[in-house]
């Protein structure tokens, strides 16, 4: 977390900027997050209207119906929070991804202006493949990591939040189920985390390495016909892209095992909220649609986690892309 810190610190005169930009998708952040939580409490009115409707006919009371008045206007109002939500991602995203090709755009300026610079030594000991692939490969992974992850871990925090409110609202004891995820969830991701990132950085430098590779048996092929070394070119590609793959292999097998660990714990919660839930409806302390409405919230709160553990593996090849570019830089 420490070295995370540290290396995101280091981004700070990129983004600076452009700050605005961030702010701004930050802001239409929370306007998507605060709609897109609010709609499961007024789909779950829907449900409570049909059921109240239903019950009063089975009873045969004197002018029960279905009141398709209350309804309509119920549906009017979670249209108008729909589209809210549509437009309010849409507005992030531009600003997001105006804000971040630009910081990149000035990345891959400074990184070129100090290659002018360094002492001829430097490219005694460091392939022009593996510095190539710093600012071409790394500089994508770190652009690609922003992209994908700032919005969605601001949005994931607060959704997590709001929920965690609109549950507690509803049905405090079936609530605490609720909170039981966040930390499984975050010690399960803190296992998998330490146990990848190294297999990450280990690729990253594996791929500098291949790059640097290519570079100097295509720029010195007629000098490996003349003297004969075609096969032992062959070998040296042959083992730098086996333990480019052994390494890939490993980041991303022991990334892609947060998601269902994740998605573990929250069908075990839906299960036991699904238990609770009918007796306290039964018993009269939940309302149907309530119930519905905090079954959803357990999938909201689960979104999040799903796409922070999806991202892992983006989020780490960015981290480690990340410290290769400040190497160069520094």
């Amino acid at each position: 977390i420490k070295q995370a810190g540290a290396v995101t610190g280091r981004l700070r005169p990129f983004i600076a900027p452009y700050k605005w930009g961030f702010i701004g998708a930050v802001v239409m952040t929370v306007l998507s997050v605060a709609a897109m939580t609010s709609a499961p409490r007024i789909e779950g009115m829907i449900t409570t209207r049909l059921a109240k409707d239903a019950a009063q006919i089975a009873g045969k009371v004197p002018g029960a119906g279905v009141r398709f008045d209350v309804i309509v206007r119920i549906l009017a109002v979670l249209a108008a929070v729909y589209i809210i939500k549509m437009a309010s991602q849409v507005i992030s995203m531009f600003l997001l991804t105006n804000s971040i090709q630009s910081a990149m755009h000035d990345m891959r300026n400074a990184v070129q202006d100090k290659i002018r610079r360094l002492p001829v030594k430097y490219f005694d000991t460091h392939s022009f493949g593996d510095t190539l692939s710093r600012v071409t490969n790394d500089i994508d992974s770190v652009s690609n990591g922003l992209q994908q992850s700032f919005t969605q871990v601001i949005s994931g925090v607060l959704t997590l939040i709001l929920v965690l409110v609109m549950v507690f609202t509803i049905q405090p004891v079936m609530a605490w189920l609720v909170v039981l995820i966040i930390p499984v969830s975050i010690l399960i991701s803190v296992a998998v985390v330490r146990k990848s990132q190294k297999h990450f950085k280990a690729q990253q430098d594996s791929l500098g390495e291949l790059n640097g590779t290519i570079t100097e048996l295509y720029t010195g092929y007629n000098e490996i016909l003349l003297f004969g070394r075609q096969q032992s070119s062959r070998e040296r590609f042959k083992e730098i892209n086996g333990r480019l793959q052994k390494h890939a292999l490993k980041a991303q097998f022991v990334s892609s095992m947060m998601s269902p660990l994740i998605s573990l714990t929250v069908y075990l919660c839906i299960g036991g909220v699904a238990v609770s839930g009918t007796v306290f409806v039964i018993q009269g302390m939940l309302t149907v649609g309530n119930l519905q409405a905090f079954i959803r919230y357990i999938w909201q709160c689960n979104e999040p986690l799903s796409q922070v553990a999806q991202l892992s593996a983006q989020i780490q090849a960015a981290f480690a892309g990340m410290k290769r570019i400040f190497e160069i830089l520094d």
